[in-house]
């Protein structure tokens, strides 16, 4: 075996297999390949994707609100100013400052979040970076334990398939693989195993509360308008 190969052996055998339960880092696995690590998605859609994940965590939080296309801080109870994780906080910071419309918070984001995103795997052994295999390709990041990279897939598909009531968080993550298109790939033995379910996903979504569903739709109008602008 070789010295790489024994390194990432040694990496998968302690990868944690419960993952990190944040939105983002669980799209970002997704949209991934559990092996390869090879992206799943465009980079301006990947980025789109994780940096709606991002804002998502924050709403989910009740850092954020996001209204009328706009977001902007929520208001608080409570003694924490800021969120606790670095990447959040950091977020949290550009977003206390100055106000802006959803779209331009999402294309703002989108430019950092799979680097962003991927560093946060990699402080939790979740990935590790890879080198560039020719100079005009760019670095990239591979999963330590494809075990531990394929769970969130893994658990929405069997919550779908066994018919149990999804999460909010798993929910919003229904939201934004549909946005992004990445549904297509991740739930397909769920839409043969449970076809009903898969077809009420829609509404499972659109029953979220309203800062989640302003999110979703606002991800999926940038990913719509990426797409069109890609085709001219």
């Amino acid at each position: 075996m070789s010295e790489s190969s024994s390194n990432t052996a040694s990496s998968s055998s302690n990868a944690p297999l419960h993952g990190t339960g944040r939105l983002a880092d669980e799209f970002f696995l997704i949209a991934h390949d559990d092996v390869s690590g090879k992206p799943r998605l465009a980079d301006r859609l990947l980025g789109l994707g994780l940096a709606g994940a991002l804002l998502g965590e924050l709403a989910m939080e009740k850092w954020i609100d996001l209204r009328a296309g706009v977001v902007s801080v929520a208001e608080r109870s409570g003694t924490a100013s800021a969120p606790s994780e670095a990447l959040a906080a950091r977020m949290f910071e550009y977003l206390r400052a100055e106000e802006h419309p959803v779209r331009t918070w999402l294309a703002f984001f989108a430019r950092t979040a799979r680097d962003d995103v991927a560093a946060r795997l990699t402080d939790a052994g979740l990935v590790a970076r890879h080198g560039r295999k020719r100079p005009w390709q760019a670095g990239g990041w591979t999963p330590t334990s494809a075990n531990a990279a394929a769970l969130p897939a893994a658990q929405l598909v069997t919550q779908l398939v066994r018919g149990r009531a999804l999460s909010e968080q798993q929910t919003v993550l229904v939201g934004l693989l549909r946005a992004t298109g990445l549904d297509q790939a991740v739930l397909w033995e769920a839409r043969q195993s449970a076809p009903n379910t898969v077809r009420h996903l829609g509404e499972a979504v659109a029953a979220l509360k309203p800062p989640l569903t302003e999110l979703i739709g606002q991800t999926e109008a940038a990913v719509g308008a990426a797409v069109a602008s890609h085709r001219t």
